[in-house]
């Protein structure tokens, strides 16, 4: 009786954000889970869980951006100015996805940064662990814990060292035409 009161198309719209919540987290726990089982190994934590995957759920977040921008209740860039703006805007199931994979997908970025780096410093796979739990779970504490456990292992002296390089692959220039 309902479908023929609303439109098949609008039914659609409705269920996509419920349906695209479990593929979407069905990806990360993917890239999560590489990440977590082969952190050293660069096709882990670099190509698959720090571009592929959050590249994925980018293009997933897009979509229903703009698919969802416009719907009841329709959002504005005005309401990222207070909270109950936000809270409004997140009544829209398709923003709140919108949001939620925003989440997701810059937490496992951070992760994939994270084993990189811990890599670099020869962090100990027992000290990285509870960081990237933490960081899928609370990725407030696992980055915090990660910043404690790099400063105890002596790390961020050697990543800020590695960090500071500037890049190799330019060669200079002159600043002043017909100089150099």
């Amino acid at each position: 009786m309902i479908s023929v009161l609303i439109p098949r198309e609008k039914l659609v719209i409705d269920k996509l954000p419920h349906s695209l919540y479990f593929v979407g987290m069905g990806v990360v726990l993917t890239g999560w889970l590489a990440l977590i089982l082969f952190p050293r190994k660069a096709w882990a934590n670099f190509w698959f869980s720090g571009l592929v995957v959050p590249q994925l759920l980018c293009f997933v977040y897009m979509y229903l951006l703009l698919i969802y921008w416009f719907l009841p209740p329709a959002a504005s860039f005005s309401e990222f100015f207070t909270l109950e703006g936000v809270y409004k805007m997140f009544g829209n199931p398709g923003l709140l996805l919108v949001a939620w994979i925003n989440i997701i997908a810059m937490d496992l970025v951070v992760g994939a940064w994270m084993a990189r780096k811990a890599a670099q410093i020869g962090m100990p796979y027992v000290y990285l662990l509870p960081c990237l739990v933490l960081t899928f779970v609370f990725p407030g504490f696992g980055f915090a814990l990660f910043s404690a456990m790099a400063a105890f292992c002596r790390g961020w002296a050697e990543i800020s060292k590695f960090e500071g390089q500037p890049p190799v692959n330019t060669s200079p220039v002159a600043s002043r035409p017909g100089v150099g």
